[in-house]
C-alpha cells in the first residue's frame, strides 16, 4: 500500500459509509442504513410497477421490493454482471422500519469519510436529482455523491401502480 493511501484511510475517521459503483461513479450510503449485501439472485417480474422496480425477491423467507438504482436516477439500467448484488436498505415510513433491495453495480468499500470533505449538495450541475443527493464527498481523490436514501426509496412513490 502506498503512503498517501495510508494517510487517506487514517484521515477517513467520519461516519462509516458504504460505497458502491454505478456505472463507474461512486455513490455512499450510510453504513448504519444497509442491513446486509447479498448477491444477486432471481427476481419475479410484478407488473404495473414504474421500470425501475424490477419486482421482488425472495431473501430468508422475507419478500423485498427490489430497485435497480441507476434506472431509479435515470442513468440507464444496471447490466447484471459477476459483481451485481443487492444491498438491503432500511427506510422509515410512519415509525416503521422496511426493506428494500437496491441493485448495485458493485461494491466498492466500506469506510468512513472525513467530515471536512463532505459538502452540501450542489443546486446544479448534477448527474442525478438534487433532492436525491445528502451531500457530496471525497474518497481517495474521487467524487462520491452521498445518497439521500429517503428520498431515493421514497415508498409513497414506490408503491404507486402505473397506467399500462
Amino acid at each position: 500500500m502506498e503512503d498517501l493511501d495510508e494517510e487517506e484511510l487514517i484521515n477517513n475517521t467520519g461516519e462509516q459509509y458504504f460505497i458502491f459503483l454505478g456505472k463507474q461513479d461512486l455513490y455512499a450510503l450510510p453504513v448504519l442504513n444497509v442491513s446486509e449485501i447479498v448477491e444477486y439472485q432471481a427476481i419475479t417480474k410484478v407488473p404495473k410497477l414504474s421500470s425501475y422496480i424490477k419486482g421482488v425477491t425472495n431473501i430468508r423467507g422475507n419478500i423485498l421490493a427490489v430497485i435497480d438504482m441507476l434506472d431509479r436516477f435515470d442513468l440507464g439500467k444496471t447490466i447484471v454482471q459477476d459483481r451485481t448484488s443487492f444491498a438491503i436498505v432500511q427506510v422509515e415510513l410512519n415509525d416503521k422500519n422496511y426493506d428494500i433491495a437496491i441493485m448495485i453495480d458493485e461494491i466498492y468499500e466500506v469506510d468512513g469519510l472525513d467530515d471536512n470533505s463532505i459538502s452540501d449538495t450542489p443546486i446544479f450541475g448534477t448527474k442525478i436529482k438534487t433532492e436525491f443527493i445528502k451531500g457530496l464527498g471525497t474518497y481517495n481523490k474521487q467524487e462520491v455523491c452521498i445518497i439521500n436514501h429517503q428520498e431515493v426509496l421514497k415508498i409513497s412513490e414506490l408503491s404507486q401502480i402505473k397506467d399500462l
